[in-house]
């Protein structure tokens, strides 16, 4: 027996279209009204009406009239966000901080709030004190209504229920202690998800994942996360626990990792394995050497140990090429540090371990969110929810 067809009502056919005409803007950047109709699949005859109703909403605003090349008639008038419209509060956490900012649709970040806190020791009470504290800080800001907010935590978490499954980095963080904590103390919506996941959303709203269909954004640094844009859609997997591209094996016979497996990619492509090559090395300030420190260092032996490092990172990233075939490699963290110079290296080193139909249409690319990946992402994992197509 088929399924009973489900009917919308006018109201949720309108929060449908105003659902699409935003996730364009999200995805795309200011548009004209034309352009707005094709990418959000609405008839141009009622874009009018959706857009004018987003405008009175106080969502979105005409930019001045641009004319396009070769193009003649009226120029077109792009429309934006206000620069007070889809406000959100994005947590994420530093070695010895919790920081926190305010954060609109626009990817701007207006206030900004850290909280000092050992985060690799802090207790659940503590960490979530800290949290509510940074929050407070920014909502205090705010020129407008928030949205929610969002949490980028290193671990595994279930976006779905608000648990953090487990953290390494920020133990305190286990448990649903911190979406609880904050949603009781300002009522709002919280979102809690992996900070690698984050990432790549940080990078779909805000940066160079913008308009790219399947993306994978890479942190690095003292451990190895990947978060996966497939067909325009985070990739989180039944419970959230996918993206742990560090812990697959690279190596049959190599070094345990602290995950309790062997071989794993973050044995041989992180700090912790960098900085004992460099102690090895006898390179100068070893046990605080990272990628920019090391292309600064400039000898030979460095620049032996970079093409070396840069090899490590390709290893992992080739498997992402070879299952995915993404358009773009994002990469977070350590590796920005090395600029241009690594980032190079880590592409000549991903093609030759890459089969040529593959690796030919693949950049790999520095993120230009910078430190502010972290944030972005988490306000990307509020916008995400609230400017979803309506069911």
């Amino acid at each position: 027996m088929s399924s009973p067809t489900i009917l919308l009502s006018n109201r949720q056919i309108g929060d449908v279209n105003r659902s699409r005409v935003l996730r364009a803007l999200c995805d795309h950047g200011p548009l004209s009204r034309a352009d707005l109709a094709r990418l959000a699949g609405v008839p141009r005859a009622t874009i009018g009406t959706i857009a004018q109703g987003l405008v009175e909403d106080g969502l979105l605003e005409e930019h001045a009239p641009t004319r396009e090349a070769g193009r003649v008639g009226k120029p077109s008038r792009p429309l934006w966000f206000r620069d007070d419209a889809g406000l959100c509060a994005a947590v994420d956490f530093g070695a010895d901080a919790v920081r926190a900012a305010l954060v609109n649709a626009r990817g701007d970040v207006l206030t900004r709030v850290t909280v000092p806190c050992p985060t690799s020791t802090a207790s659940a009470a503590q960490l979530e004190a800290a949290v509510v504290e940074a929050v407070g800080g920014v909502l205090r800001g705010s020129p407008a209504e928030v949205l929610g907010v969002g949490i980028a935590v290193p671990g595994v978490c279930d976006p779905a229920t608000g648990i953090v499954r487990g953290s390494g980095p920020v133990p305190g963080a286990a448990g649903s202690g911190l979406s609880e904590a904050v949603a009781v103390a300002y009522g709002l919506p919280v979102l809690v998800d992996n900070d690698a996941r984050a990432q790549a959303l940080g990078e779909k709203w805000f940066g160079d994942g913008r308009g790219i269909a399947t993306f994978a954004s890479v942190q690095t640094g003292v451990g190895l996360g990947v978060g996966l844009v497939l067909d325009g859609e985070l990739y989180r997997g039944a419970g959230g626990a996918t993206g742990e591209l560090g812990h697959t094996v690279v190596a049959v016979d190599g070094a345990d990792c602290h995950c309790g497996l062997t071989g794993c990619w973050e044995t041989i492509a992180t700090l912790r394995w960098l900085r004992a090559e460099a102690k090895r090395l006898r390179l100068p300030d070893a046990e605080r050497l990272d990628a920019a420190a090391l292309v600064a260092l400039g000898t030979p032996r460095a620049n032996d140990l970079l093409v070396v490092y840069a090899d490590h990172l390709a290893v992992g990233l080739a498997t992402l090429v070879q299952l995915l075939a993404p358009e773009r490699l994002l990469l977070h963290g350590d590796v920005v540090g090395g600029g241009e110079l690594l980032r190079a290296l880590v592409e000549e080193r991903l093609r030759e371990r890459s089969l040529p139909h593959l690796r030919d249409g693949v950049e790999v690319l520095l993120s230009s969110l910078d430190q502010d990946a972290g944030l972005l992402g988490a306000a990307g994992l509020v916008l995400s929810e609230r400017f979803a197509l309506a069911a």
